[in-house]
């Protein structure tokens, strides 16, 4: 078992941070011939975070067991790039279901990697503070964990986060799964409006609820679920210019014959969607995606993957798409193969017995990977979502870290 950190952690403010930023420089090999990976960090499965102890309705695995002492810092489904060489993250809703994660606090967390270069680093992960989302003001229309408390701190069996944006404002877009629903959030991680719930393109004047709508569940003006159980929200990128963001579902709707997935197309100014939607086509080996960054006004990257885990042979892909007509299926072409990247410099560095996919040939094989950020025109960053402590990806016998991989590509983005 690795060794448990606990980490005193305090809410942060305004933390100065910038948006990504094209001249980055990476000090890399100028080119390469095929995706590389230039950068390795993880962070320990067992890390822990201040708060109140947690996983009372979980059972355990691959040797973790509750009750878990504080917060665990894990289960990464959706990340930002700051200006200053860290990254916010943003921990999943807790433990896979939305019954079992009411004592896990939604938060999003500041962390920074001492990458693993060709030739420095530690690879390890610093895990700095923490912002905490929460509804003083009232504004989800339905019970919540803590609803009589002055702070009604939000918990994973309030909401999935899986899909995070930082807007010009310093003010958080997120998307969840359960509804699902956009959620806006100031700065400091206080809930600015109430939850917005997505308009079916297909039959206008109604919504698109999944099984786990908890309006639904209050039957408070019921519609028929249609976005599959742990379809809602997953990917969601922001346009160049802000203006727009651009919400993902998991999986196709119910009863959808060619496996299209729905984009949305969401005003930030207006707070409304426009109307405009794109779709996406998933390939036959895959079951979902896991995240989606635009790079321009249209072209971007979207993870997309199967259920396996800790298989070589399983379907993990970062896919370039164009959005192009609205209504119709946006263009699409291989960009990375995740479970085939170079690592010539083997960057992972001891393997332990029984991991798999960290020599020359590195893989990221992983059930569930579920973020990029694009940091410049020829680099990006991929994180998995750990599923603490369920995942086994990396080694069979063993929970999964959270693993943070840069990758260098051989053709330019922009």
């Amino acid at each position: 078992m690795n060794k448990k950190i606990l980490l005193a952690l305090f809410c942060c403010s305004a933390l100065g941070l910038t948006a990504c930023n094209d001249e980055d420089d990476f000090s890399f090999e100028s080119s390469v011939s095929v995706p590389t990976l230039v950068s390795f960090a993880k962070l320990d499965v067992e890390t822990y975070a201040a708060g109140p102890n947690s996983g009372a309705a979980v059972k355990g695995a691959n040797g973790i067991f509750p009750p878990f002492k504080g917060q665990p810092v894990q289960g990464f489904s959706g990340a930002l790039k700051n200006g200053d060489g860290t990254y916010m993250v943003m921990a999943d809703n807790g433990f896979g279901a939305q019954d079992n994660s009411a004592d896990f606090l939604l938060r999003i967390y500041q962390i920074k990697p001492d990458f693993r270069t060709k030739s420095t680093g530690s690879a390890k992960v610093q895990v700095m503070s923490f912002i905490q989302l929460r509804d003083p003001n009232k504004l989800v229309p339905f019970d919540i964990t803590n609803k009589n408390t002055s702070d009604r701190l939000l918990t994973g069996a309030d909401f999935d986060p899986e899909s995070i944006q930082r807007t010009a404002d310093g003010t958080y877009w997120i998307g969840d799964e359960f509804g699902p629903y956009l959620l806006h959030f100031d700065k400091d991680g206080v809930l600015i409006d109430a939850p917005i719930s997505l308009p079916n393109p297909f039959k206008v004047g109604t919504e698109l609820r999944s099984p786990q709508n908890q309006l639904n569940k209050a039957n408070v003006n019921y519609v028929e679920p249609l976005t599959l159980q742990s379809g809602g929200f997953e990917g969601m990128a922001l346009s160049k210019d802000g203006q727009y963001l651009y919400p993902l579902l998991e999986k196709p709707l119910k009863g959808s014959v060619q496996r299209q997935l729905l984009i949305s197309q969401f005003d930030v100014k207006k707070k409304a969607y426009t109307g405009k939607y794109y779709l996406f086509d998933l390939n036959e080996k895959a079951t979902s995606i896991g995240d989606f960054q635009l790079f321009d006004h249209e072209s971007g990257a979207i993870i997309e993957r199967d259920d396996s885990e800790n298989k070589l042979e399983g379907y993990k892909k970062l896919i370039q798409i164009k959005l192009g007509e609205s209504g119709k299926a946006v263009q699409r072409a291989e960009l990375v193969d995740l479970m085939k990247i170079a690592n010539p410099n083997n960057l992972y560095g001891t393997a332990r017995d029984g991991d798999i996919g960290t020599g020359t040939n590195f893989a990221f094989p992983f059930f569930t990977i579920e973020d990029v950020i694009i940091e410049n025109k020829n680099t990006l960053t991929v994180l998995n979502d750990n599923n603490f402590p369920g995942s086994s990806g990396r080694n069979a016998k063993k929970a999964d870290d959270n693993e943070i991989i840069q990758i260098k590509l051989p053709k330019a983005l922009f």
